[in-house]
């Protein structure tokens, strides 16, 4: 009888669960959409400047004026930079506004309410009509009762460190949708043109809903959604603005001009980015200090990059910051490379495409794990899946000329490969299979050896299930993933030896002073808020972007870091709950496959991140720093961390069905996120 009642409610539950999610999504987007405001933007042509040194205190009784030059109509705030020495400046700041003597507005703001070295819109006022063009004067004063006023910075360029702002104080992100297409159109390929980037984000939408009603669709939908996924992120990220991208865009461009393999480790040394990637990288404002590190979009500065692009060179040297990395990634991007124009921005989009199909090969191998760790749960596979393509930092990563994807693809498939042995007794060519993979995961960066993890975790359990003693089968299997890893990575050490390039392995030295024992480690790591770990695996690991300065609002955060204290709690009451049945004899065969996958996906996270403190560790005892570790180097565990709740949910309800609810949960969650990340970057970017 209970069996059947479960039966009728999975039925009943698949026939409502599609419509209520497919709703739920166009919900979502339609209040995002709508809520979402913006306040004063940036002109097409920005007021960029680099920080160089603070200027000494602003005051009592000297004001700090400077002129400002409007670069378009409707000028309503003019934001500044300010150290306010670790956001403890105490005092009341009023900055003023004149055009020919005349005061335009003034505004009292307390210093305890300007954040330390952050652009802040320190005067707004009713947009000016016919400001284009005309000349403006900002004065700062503190009061005379002020006991630490902020201090006001220096810029490379000698101008101070503000930026007028354009349009109303409060609108709806919606009614500045033209400006940033046309925006993003300005350095764009074709498929950044407005109607190609409006195409593109509702073909996203659509294969979410289709996801939800269509599951046994699922594997040719989520290829299409991710690859219009990453055509979408590529645009949307300016050029040569994803982090380290003009470092790996310098080793694709060496070899493709070269024709030989990048070599950090040399005395012959000219210069390790060309003159191409250095004007690209100038017009692109890499190196300014945010949100100011944007390029200009108006038509005179795009034809001024195109110009001084063309007349540069592409000699390089091939010693750029990542040329130690195997080259792989960067030979395949080369080809690439070959087929845009001599115009180095055309030439990074062309790479991205590269970065893109990784993408594609990556969600793959994310559908095959979620076929073996859900087996026979079309819904919850489709709805776990589709977490896994809308991960923030995933997007990013493959849309930028980065190295980064083809790690996290390489781990996708090794994860695949650890639940695939979970449920096999014997397969030789299965570990000959996971020793390439691992093995190809280390020639991306050499720490994505941790991948090993998840495969002999799931070798491991598909042992103890089918009870293998044959000491040939133990022998051998390992000894065939010892052959994979030879076959890639060792050949790849044997190649590098024989051509005399130097293989980035072990740590710089550093200075000796200083203790570096694990636990002087520790001590580093651990803080009573967790606020080290909170950054890594939080901020940086779910949407932190461009050069990590662009992070998720602080609300999105505390949502992520209360879900992972929420899975942890579940994970718990999982393990109590086997060791309870365990001391019962309970046997369920279905419940044991459950708590198979849910040990190969909890143990495989928890190794990746103990062993990412342990490559830590090792730096730190070599130069005594701790600031090797980014969130996204634990992106190739994400199909394992979004395959517990639905794991969990069927484990601990012993219901099918809950495992469907679960994982579409977490996958409108994920498009929360999602559309919050693409508005967060179409703020820093073009608004």
């Amino acid at each position: 009888m209970g069996r059947r009642e479960g039966g009728r409610w999975a039925v009943r539950a698949r026939r409502w669960l599609a419509p209520v999610l497919c709703a739920a999504v166009v919900l979502l987007g339609l209040v995002l959409a709508l809520s979402a405001r913006v306040g004063p933007q940036q002109g097409a042509v920005t007021q960029g400047f680099t920080l160089t040194e603070g200027d000494g205190v602003l005051a009592t009784g000297e004001p700090f004026s400077f002129d400002l030059t409007a670069t378009e109509d409707d000028l309503s705030a003019v934001g500044m930079v300010l150290g306010t020495w670790m956001d403890s400046a105490d005092c009341t700041l009023t900055t003023t506004i004149e055009r020919d003597g005349e005061q335009l507005a003034s505004q009292d703001t307390a210093c305890d309410d300007l954040p330390d070295t952050v652009l802040t819109p320190l005067v707004e006022f009713e947009p000016i009509p016919d400001s284009q063009g005309e000349d403006f004067t900002v004065t700062l004063s503190v009061t005379e009762d002020s006991p630490l006023p902020p201090a006001i910075w220096e810029t490379l360029d000698g101008n101070p460190a503000a930026v007028a702002l354009y349009g109303e104080r409060d609108r709806p992100m919606l009614s500045v949708v033209d400006d940033v297409l046309d925006r993003v159109a300005a350095y764009a390929p074709v498929w950044g043109s407005p109607a190609w980037v409006v195409t593109l984000a509702a073909l996203v939408l659509a294969g979410v809903a289709l996801l939800a009603l269509r599951p046994r669709w699922g594997l040719v939908t989520v290829i299409v959604l991710v690859l219009a996924r990453g055509l979408l992120w590529s645009v949307l990220i300016p050029p040569l603005q994803g982090m380290d991208e003009p470092a790996h865009f310098a080793n694709v461009q060496f070899i493709a001009e070269e024709g030989r393999l990048p070599n950090w480790n040399t005395d012959e040394r000219s210069q390790a980015y060309s003159d191409s990637l250095g004007a690209a990288a100038q017009e692109m404002r890499v190196s300014r200090f945010a949100p100011t590190d944007r390029p200009d979009y108006d038509d005179a500065s795009v034809e001024r990059l195109r110009r001084e692009d063309a007349a540069a060179g592409t000699d390089s040297d091939g010693t750029g910051p990542a040329a130690s990395y195997p080259p792989p990634y960067y030979a395949i991007g080369a080809l690439f490379y070959q087929l845009a124009p001599d115009d180095t921005v055309a030439q990074v989009h062309a790479v991205r495409l590269w970065s893109a199909l990784l993408g594609v090969a990556a969600i793959v191998f994310a559908w095959l794990f979620a076929g073996e760790v859900l087996p026979g749960r079309r819904t919850a596979r489709a709805g776990l899946v589709t977490a896994i393509a809308l991960q923030p930092m995933l997007a990013h990563q493959f849309a930028l000329v980065n190295n980064d994807g083809w790690v996290i693809a390489a781990g996708f498939a090794a994860l695949w490969i650890g639940a695939r042995l979970v449920r096999t007794a014997r397969g030789p060519w299965w570990m000959l299979a996971a020793g390439a993979v691992a093995g190809a995961a280390a020639l991306g960066k050499p720490f994505a050896a941790l991948m090993v993890l998840p495969i002999a975790l799931g070798w491991f359990l598909g042992k103890i299930r089918y009870r293998v003693r044959d000491w040939r089968v133990l022998l051998v299997e390992p000894l065939l993933a010892a052959v994979g890893v030879a076959l890639t990575y060792g050949v790849w050490l044997v190649a590098a030896r024989v051509l005399g390039i130097d293989t980035g392995l072990g740590f710089p030295q550093g200075a000796p002073d200083g203790p570096r024992g694990v636990l002087d480690y520790v001590r580093t790591q651990v803080s009573t808020d967790l606020a080290e770990f909170r950054q890594l695996w939080v901020d940086q690991m779910w949407g932190n972007f461009g050069w990590v300065n662009t992070p998720l609002p602080f609300g999105a955060q505390q949502v992520i870091w209360a879900s992972y204290l929420l899975l942890a709690v579940a994970t718990i009451t999982w393990l109590v709950l086997l060791v309870r049945d365990r001391r019962r004899g309970v046997v369920d065969e279905e419940v044991r496959g459950i708590d198979r996958m849910v040990a190969l996906c909890v143990l495989s996270g928890l190794g990746a991140l103990l062993g990412m403190y342990v490559v830590e560790y090792g730096y730190f005892r070599s130069t005594g720093l701790t600031n090797l570790l980014q969130g996204r180097y634990l992106l190739m565990i994400v199909p394992a961390l979004l395959a517990l709740p639905p794991l969990l949910a069927e484990r601990l309800s012993r219901r099918r069905p809950a495992a469907a609810v679960a994982a579409w949960v977490v996958a409108v969650g994920v498009l929360a996120l999602h559309v919050t990340s693409v508005l967060v970057i179409a703020q820093k970017y073009y608004l």
